[in-house]
C-alpha cells in the first residue's frame, strides 16, 4: 500500500493506493478507481487528473516522526505545521524548555541593557554572556539528544557527529528568528553554516562554547554577546521545529514577544506528515541515510 498526495494549485488531495487501483482518504464518501487491464492505479490516475501533480508521501496517514514538526498540508504558509503528539510526555517536556528559555531570554535582556546590541559591541564578553552561552548550548545538546533518543538513535556518548544528522531531517537550517525587541538587527539563522563535513566548526558559537567551557582562562573572550545570542535564539529554534506553532507564536502576539519566527522550513509534497488516520509515531530513518 502506498500514499501520494495530489496537487493542484493551492488545492490537495491525498489517496490510498495499491496495485491497479486507488481511493481517496481524505473524504467521507470516495470511491473506489480502478485502472484499466495492464495499467498501475498511479498511471492511471496522472492520466485521469493530466494537470495535477501526484507525490508519494514518506509517511503515511497519521504517521509523524517524534519530536519533530512538520506540516500536515502542502500549503507552506502551514511551516512549520502543528505536532501531533499530545501526550504528557511530551507536553511536560515542552513546558520545562519553554521554562528554560524564558530564564535564559530575561538573562539576555539584561545583558542588553548593559551592553547595547549593536554591531559594535558584538565582541563584548565578560561571565555573564559567558553563563549564557553554555546554558543554552547546554540546553541545545539536550534537546538533540532527546530527539535522537525519541527516533531510537541512542549511544553511551555522542557528539556534534551524531546530531548533525537533525539537520536535513528538521531542516534546522531554513529557520530565521527576528528579534522584536532590538528591530535594528538582522534576522538570524542559527544554523545556517551547519554542515557534516565540519559538524562542530560550522556550529560557530557551539565551537566556542566547547573551548570557553573545557579552557575558560584562555578562551573567555570567546564567550561573546552575539554568540550569546545567537545560542539563545538556536534554543528556540530547536523548540520550534519540535513543537511548530504550539510553541511559535503568531500574528499580534508574535509582534510582541522577544523571539518572532520570520521564516521556517519549505517541505517538498512528499515530506509532510498526512493527518487523516490514527495518528502513529515512527522512527526517522537515519539508517537508511548513513546506508545511501
Amino acid at each position: 500500500m502506498k500514499y501520494f498526495v495530489q496537487v493542484l494549485a493551492d488545492n490537495e488531495a491525498f489517496w490510498q493506493v495499491h496495485h491497479d487501483k486507488a481511493e481517496r482518504i481524505d473524504v467521507s464518501a470516495s470511491r473506489t478507481w480502478t485502472a484499466a487491464p495492464g495499467e498501475d492505479a498511479i498511471t492511471m490516475l496522472r492520466k485521469t487528473f493530466p494537470l495535477s501533480d501526484f507525490h508519494e508521501l514518506f509517511l503515511g496517514p497519521g504517521e509523524y516522526y517524534p519530536r519533530m514538526d512538520r506540516p500536515s498540508s502542502t500549503c507552506q504558509k502551514d511551516s512549520p505545521g502543528s505536532n501531533p503528539d499530545k501526550s504528557d510526555t511530551f507536553r511536560h517536556a515542552g513546558a520545562a524548555s519553554m521554562g528554560q528559555l524564558q530564564a535564559l531570554i530575561e538573562q539576555l535582556e539584561r545583558i542588553c541593557r548593559i551592553i547595547h546590541p549593536v554591531n559594535e559591541n558584538f565582541q563584548a564578553f565578560g561571565h555573564e554572556t559567558r553563563n549564557v552561552l553554555i546554558l543554552a548550548c547546554t540546553q541545545i545538546e539536550a534537546q538533540w539528544k532527546n530527539i535522537l533518543k525519541y527516533n531510537r538513535v541512542e549511544k553511551d556518548r555522542t557528539s556534534t557527529k551524531d546530531y548533525v544528522v537533525l539537520l536535513e531531517a528538521m531542516k534546522l537550517n531554513e529557520y530565521e528568528v527576528t528579534l522584536t525587541y532590538y528591530p535594528w538587527l538582522k534576522p538570524v539563522k542559527p544554523f545556517k553554516e551547519w554542515c557534516d563535513k565540519c559538524p562542530t566548526q560550522s556550529l560557530e558559537w557551539y565551537d566556542a562554547y566547547n573551548r570557553v567551557k573545557h579552557n575558560r582562562e584562555e578562551m573567555f573572550g570567546d564567550a561573546t554577546l552575539n554568540r550569546a545570542i545567537l545560542a539563545v535564539t538556536g534554543c528556540f529554534v530547536m523548540l520550534c521545529a519540535q513543537y511548530g506553532w504550539d510553541f511559535a507564536l503568531k500574528d499580534e502576539a508574535a509582534r510582541s514577544a522577544f523571539f518572532r519566527l520570520t521564516g521556517a522550513p519549505k517541505w517538498a509534497p512528499s515530506e509532510i506528515s498526512p493527518p487523516y488516520g490514527a495518528y502513529k509515531a515512527v522512527p526517522y530513518p537515519f539508517d537508511k541515510l548513513s546506508a545511501s
